[in-house]
């Protein structure tokens, strides 16, 4: 879900080293550099930015930058890595907490850092592959960096990681588990404390303290009132909420780099908030989560999913889709759509969302995060 970044990444920046150790790095860049050698690459350049899209440099690194620029990673088949990031060098001494890697870069532009690195360790030319430059460097940037190196083979490499990142390890798993826990503490504190002459922004604040103590890293959410004339999922403003009225809460967390997202319709009545989902949705979500399994593929889950929709007799609001992968983003591929023909795996884990007009209370949303196994899908939230 698409929701507003901060400024300043201010949460929880930590390495738990055993929930996380340095080998589950080294094993990725051994499968990295396995599908580099098998597509006759020599360099990889793993690029990201902001607090949404760092998960490319981030999936060999650790490393996640505190200011919304970018970042790279450079991966040559044999020897150190290198990461070079937008920023003072005063910050690498407490970087170098957060990663194995040994050679850090400051810099102003990653793009003149990254030809200077690789023409002082004579890498140039070479067959180089590309994840994330094209997309989301920016365009001066990517200018320059493709003029420098045009003695180099260009090859687009997003696939590469993509695969591997789409299904998760073990330890990848519980990391988003453990963010998913503190979604369902939030989700507690909602309903379990007052909320009597509380607007939005403060409803928001209160949330966020909870998180924070929990140990979130990042917090996002989003408020819905289909109450409303044309209403939509929206940043918590200075507005009331009145006794009675149909709100529905979207809340992301990420703990050590991983996201878990979830979405509750509540009603308040009084000064509390109640969920007063209909059986009936919950009913139809039940089954959908229960149809989501390895062998399918996204589009076929896809149109599974329209037709219990359509058999239940519900009217199916589309603004905001069925979900996606999530992970290092919030964001990830695959997408429940009905273009993708990418196959459902066992070690997937998504978000899956269901949002359907009601009579009663205008429209009802509700979202979970889910790791699929062989046997069924695992409800995290």
């Amino acid at each position: 879900m698409e929701t507003m970044q901060p400024t300043l990444k201010n949460g929880r920046n930590v390495w738990d080293r055993i929930n996380m150790p340095e080998t589950e790095f080294q094993e990725r860049l051994k499968k990295v550099r396995k599908e580099m050698k098998r597509e006759g690459i020599d360099i990889l350049l793993l690029y990201g930015n902001g607090f949404n899209q760092y998960g490319n440099y981030c999936y060999l690194s650790h490393y996640i930058i505190r200011l919304p620029r970018g970042a790279l990673v450079v991966v040559p088949q044999k020897g150190e890595l290198a990461l070079i990031f937008e920023g003072a060098s005063r910050g690498i001494p407490s970087i170098k907490k957060m990663t194995w890697i040994e050679e850090i870069r400051a810099c102003g532009d990653i793009s003149k850092e990254c030809v200077k690195y690789l023409e002082e360790k004579r890498l140039l030319p070479c067959t180089m592959g590309l994840i994330g430059l094209r997309s989301l460097m920016p365009y001066d940037q990517w200018q320059f960096l493709s003029e420098s190196l045009n003695q180099c083979k260009m090859v687009d490499s997003e696939y590469l990681l993509r695969e591997m990142r789409i299904v998760k390890s073990q330890r990848e798993i519980d990391q988003i588990r453990r963010a998913s826990r503190i979604l369902t503490h939030a989700f507690d504190f909602i309903t379990g404390a007052p909320f009597a002459d509380m607007n939005e922004r403060v409803l928001e604040a209160r949330v966020c303290r909870e998180v924070r103590l929990e140990g979130a890293e990042d917090f996002r959410m989003l408020i819905g009132k289909p109450g409303e004339e044309r209403w939509a999922l929206r940043p918590a403003e200075e507005e009331e909420t009145s006794s009675g009225e149909t709100v529905i809460i979207y809340l992301a967390v990420e703990f050590e780099r991983y996201w878990a997202e979830a979405i509750r319709t509540f009603v308040l009545r009084e000064a509390s908030f109640v969920d007063e989902t209909p059986e009936r949705v919950k009913s139809l979500f039940g089954r959908i989560v229960a149809g989501m399994r390895p062998g399918k593929t996204a589009s076929q889950f896809y149109k599974e999913v329209m037709a219990e929709i359509k058999k239940e007799g519900f009217e199916y609001i589309t603004d905001y889709g069925l979900g996606q992968g999530i992970g290092l983003g919030p964001q990830e591929f695959p997408v429940v759509a009905k273009k993708d023909d990418t196959a459902l795996k066992d070690g997937m884990v998504f978000t899956l969302r269901l949002l359907v007009k009601d009579k009663e209370l205008g429209a009802v949303m509700i979202g979970n995060t889910l790791h699929l196994t062989k046997k069924e899908p695992e409800v995290l939230t």
